[in-house]
């Protein structure tokens, strides 16, 4: 199965540019806000200002209009003479409620308002005002339509440059950020072929595991099934020139005969022991304690001088040959290299369930260190490529307490890791 990408899926180009645009057209609607609400402000002052001025002069007006004939006649000539006022509408009415006078429309910006929607936005919360007079009445309305349509082309002007200087800054961090990423993108491209690689190389190291274990098997099996009865057939000979030689040729011929089932025996034993390490028999059922417990025996009988602490821990039956066999091998290697380099006195070998995964650790109170244990396909790096090629780790150093320390993990089958 093919290893997956190490970065996700689409351009890590245009995800900072997502980014980037995300930011800057968060920081353009948030400075257009501000304007919307500053104009707002400005608005809103300036209309209750301009109505409070011109309530005052026509209540002036108002009060000095008797001196000069009729009061509604009067007013109309006044307003008249006055004209438009700046952000109000006057209207003036009859006391039968008949229109008398309205205020003429703005020159300013004339044929031009604002979006309803920015108007209602815009709109100062202020109330008309009415003053009363004789036979009529005057309404002073606030008409902030002008400082809206100034707000909105203001507004509107700048979002449009800040929008095209979003856009320019944006084009500009596409062509930076393409050169500046143009490596990193070729490196993780490189990365994933690299990661293939090993994933492939570490088929071929379980392949080239699982061959070397068929072949030792098929070698055990030979040296068994070939040898074993050859030393077999010829202690049997030994013993029966031994016993059947007559009296005269005894003297002669026992203390041979004895000295070839000794050879035998020897030969015998060696190629029992040659059998039981290419292939343990327990691993005939994959049975790491009963395999690790069989070491550990044979360890006692052959190195009575070094103390052996086998630690077992959790069900290690039914792991699988290939995980048997990987966790065994490398424990076994271990070992090994405690009797060829640590000149230790006594070792510590744990293995157990922790979690999903099979951990061993092998701790001697030796000398020995990492260095003396390298070498192309031994040491160190054979157990460290049979460990990876099941997806496993291995980890090697020093004791602070002085040895050496090996401890191998090796996820359990169904594992999700």
């Amino acid at each position: 199965m093919l290893p997956r990408t190490p970065y996700p899926r689409g351009s890590l180009r245009l995800r900072l540019n997502l980014l980037v645009a995300g930011l800057n057209l968060v920081f353009l609607t948030a400075l257009t806000w501000l304007l919307v609400d500053s104009h707002r402000s400005s608005i809103q002052e300036e209309v209750e200002a301009a109505h409070r001025v011109t309530v005052q002069m026509l209540g002036t007006a108002v009060q000095t209009s008797p001196v000069f004939g009729p009061v509604p006649a009067v007013m109309v000539n006044f307003l008249q003479s006055l004209g438009r006022v700046r952000a109000n509408e006057i209207r003036l009415y009859s006391a039968d409620g008949v229109l008398r006078y309205n205020s003429p429309p703005s020159t300013y910006k004339a044929g031009r308002r604002a979006p309803q929607w920015f108007a209602r936005l815009m709109q100062p919360r202020l109330a008309a005002t009415v003053i009363g007079l004789q036979g009529a009445r005057i309404e002073i309305v606030p008409d902030a339509s002008r400082a809206e349509l100034d707000a909105w082309d203001s507004v509107s002007a700048i979002f449009l440059l800040g929008l095209a200087f979003v856009a320019v800054l944006h084009m500009a961090l596409l062509w930076f950020l393409r050169r500046l990423l143009r490596p990193t993108e070729a490196d993780a491209r490189r990365l994933v072929a690299t990661t293939q690689e090993l994933a492939e190389n570490r088929e071929v190291t379980r392949l080239i595991q699982a061959g070397i274990e068929d072949e030792r098997k098929r070698v055990a099996r030979e040296l068994h099934d070939e040898l074993g009865q050859s030393v077999t057939a010829i202690r049997l000979i030994a013993t029966s020139i031994a016993r059947g030689g007559d009296d005269g040729q005894a003297a002669g011929v026992a203390p041979g005969a004895a000295k070839i089932n000794e050879i035998a025996a020897g030969l015998y034993d060696s190629v029992h022991r040659i059998v039981r390490e290419l292939r343990p028999a327990v691993l005939e059922q994959p049975d790491l304690a009963a395999a690790l417990a069989d070491l550990g025996r044979e360890w006692r009988v052959r190195h009575q001088d070094i103390e052996l602490l086998l630690e077992l821990e959790g069900d290690l039956g039914d792991l699988g040959e290939a995980l048997t066999l990987a966790a065994f091998r490398s424990v076994q290697e271990a070992l090994t290299n405690v009797l060829k380099h640590a000149a230790a006195r006594r070792v510590r070998l744990a293995v157990g369930r922790h979690g999903g995964r099979l951990e061993a650790v092998v701790e001697d109170d030796g000398s020995g260190s990492a260095a003396d244990l390298g070498g192309s396909g031994h040491g160190l790096v054979g157990m460290r490529e049979r460990v990876a090629a099941l997806g496993g780790s291995l980890e090697a150093a020093p004791r602070a307490e002085g040895g050496f320390r090996v401890r191998i993990v090796l996820p359990l089958p169904g594992d999700s890791e």
